[in-house]
Order: C-alpha cells, then structure tokens, then sequence
C-alpha cells in the first residue's frame, strides 16, 4: 500500500484518504494541515478551497493554486510545531526547475466540527541541499542521484 503523502508513516488508506474523500472529518487542526498538504500534492483544489474559513476564490486565485499543485513536484512535509489551532510547517517542492521550501505558521478554527484553514505567516522561501545529502523526499538515496537529477534536467 501507497504510505500517505503527508508523511505521517501511515497508509495513504489510513489517514489522509478518507478526509479527502470526506468519509471522515479530521480530528484537529494538525490531521487537517496534513490532508490539505496531500491535497496539494494529488492537484485537489475543491478540498483546499472548501476547508478555508471564509474565503471564495476568485478564477484567477483558482487556476494560480491549480497550476501550483499540479506543476510542483511535492517532495516532503515537516511538522515543526502545532498546538489546538496553529501548525508551522514546511513543504518541500520543485517548481519550475527549481527547489523550493513552502515554510508556513498556519492558524486554524474549529466551525461546528469542522477544522477549517484561516490563514498562516509565510516565511523566506530559501532552501539548499548538498548534494551528497540524503534527498529530502525519503528515497534514501543522495540528493544528487534523486530530486537534483529533476531540477538537473
């Protein structure tokens, strides 16, 4: 079985799958940053935009969060903190060629019970790996031999 794209170590079956196919709802704030992360990374749009608090996108905002979710690459999620209603998190992804770190302090609010996405504080988008690193995606092989050779091409 598939292991789920937030990398929580579960089957893709176990935990984020039956939140996105709205079997079940998530439990916290944490179990919802997770699955909108896995939602990125399958190009789920309708699930990001619907587990927003108050927010209808525009068009444009659409097809912008579209084309990033299906154009990325989406290599690995770390939890850095959480607590009831706040997660920080950074996403690591390759867009364009390039290597990139989505780093985020997301907060989060509970409507009935529905966790719902409020807004976050972003930070700097630096990142850089040597290349004899292991490649952050998981693969145990070297960054050089992995996820560069995508970045390479």
């Amino acid at each position: 079985m598939q292991q789920c794209y937030c990398k929580s170590g579960l089957k893709f079956s176990e935990c984020c799958e039956p939140v996105l196919r709205v079997l079940e709802i998530p439990a916290s704030a944490l179990a919802l940053m997770r699955s909108r992360y896995s939602a990125y990374c399958l190009g789920d749009v309708n699930y990001l935009q619907a587990t927003t608090h108050d927010h209808s996108w525009t068009d444009e905002e659409l097809k912008f969060i579209q084309d990033w979710a299906d154009n990325s690459q989406w290599q690995h999620l770390e939890i850095i903190d959480f607590s009831d209603n706040m997660v920080e998190f950074k996403a690591y992804y390759i867009y364009e060629k390039k290597q990139h770190m989505h780093h985020e302090k997301s907060t989060f609010i509970q409507v009935n019970d529905m966790w719902k996405y409020v807004d976050g504080e972003v930070f700097e988008d630096k990142v850089t790996f040597l290349r004899n690193e292991k490649c952050i995606c998981g693969s145990g092989m070297k960054y050089k031999r992995c996820c560069f050779r995508k970045i390479d091409e």
